[in-house]
């Protein structure tokens, strides 16, 4: 796809969704988080100046509490961290943790590897900080929906990679795990992502000269995926990025990682945050519980 093409429709898509979060009756409002507080920087990175939010639980008082690092989707060219805002002020509540929502840089602007650099950037800034910030790294999880789950495992190959800190845990949530197949090859289901936005995803996100099959870029294609953290792998049921989750699930089994895939019912890509509000209630609450599982 030509450059100016990528950025005329990527702009596009980003305005429209932008103005369907506003409008639409069917995304979900989170249940209030009153007792939570919001502390918000701007750390340098690889990728630039990056806004890093923060919420804390009011059961923190002074105590240092585990901390979970989350993602947010859009395909990598879409989307904001306020997606998750209220989402990410209740499972701090509930946890209880902190929890740290990263407004990451967007494609095209921003291409591999700079997302997965930033991201490595932020946690670093966090392990440095974490006494003045109150946080616990020495017990913290990393996860992302969609795009931001393909950059949370991607990012988790890197720290794997290069001896850097491992989290406790990741939570992905309908990633993206195989951007080297053809959308047209993936199962197609009733509301499932268009092809044209799924081919959006790529060309926005990878250079021309840039393969696929990364694994940094598909995290499923990795030569090895042993020394990564106890995952949870959470999809919807009618979603053409089901396939690869349950199979990214089954190899970190396999590679010797404890890991558990979950399926929802009747559902589409992005129940979480647009639907119907119990189900995406119980998905969030899947998170919680895993949380408290490997950080508490």
């Amino acid at each position: 796809m030509p450059v100016w093409k990528t950025y005329l429709y990527t702009s596009l898509l980003r305005a429209f969704q932008i103005r369907l979060r506003r409008y639409s009756p069917t995304h979900i409002t989170p249940p209030s988080a009153n007792t939570v507080r919001t502390d918000s920087y701007i750390v340098e990175t690889a990728a630039g100046a990056t806004p890093v939010h923060i919420y804390y639980p009011e059961k923190a008082g002074g105590t240092a509490l585990p901390v979970f690092v989350n993602l947010h989707g859009g395909g990598f060219f879409m989307g904001s961290y306020a997606d998750d805002e209220g989402w990410g002020r209740h499972v701090a509540e509930l946890t209880p943790c902190v929890v740290v929502n990263i407004d990451y840089h967007l494609a095209p602007r921003s291409r591999f590897p700079f997302s997965i650099f930033e991201v490595r950037d932020v946690l670093a800034w966090l392990h440095v900080h974490e006494d003045w910030l109150g946080l616990n790294m020495e017990r913290f999880a990393l996860g992302g929906h969609s795009a931001g789950g393909n950059i949370a495992a991607a990012t988790l190959l890197l720290l794997r990679d290069t001896g850097a800190p491992m989290p406790a845990a990741q939570i992905l949530d309908s990633p993206i795990l195989d951007l080297a197949t053809d959308p047209r090859e993936k199962p197609v289901f009733p509301g499932a992502i268009p092809i044209f936005v799924a081919d959006l995803f790529t060309a926005s996100y990878l250079e021309t000269s840039q393969s696929a099959a990364h694994p940094y870029i598909s995290p499923l294609r990795a030569e090895s995926l042993a020394g990564l953290p106890p995952t949870l792998v959470f999809t919807p049921e009618h979603d053409s990025l089901a396939q690869e989750a349950f199979r990214y699930a089954g190899r970190l089994k396999r590679e010797g990682v404890p890991a558990e895939y979950r399926m929802f019912p009747n559902t589409i890509h992005a129940f979480t945050h647009v639907g119907r509000k119990s189900t995406a209630k119980k998905a969030w609450e899947l998170v919680v519980s895993t949380l408290q599982a490997r950080l508490l």
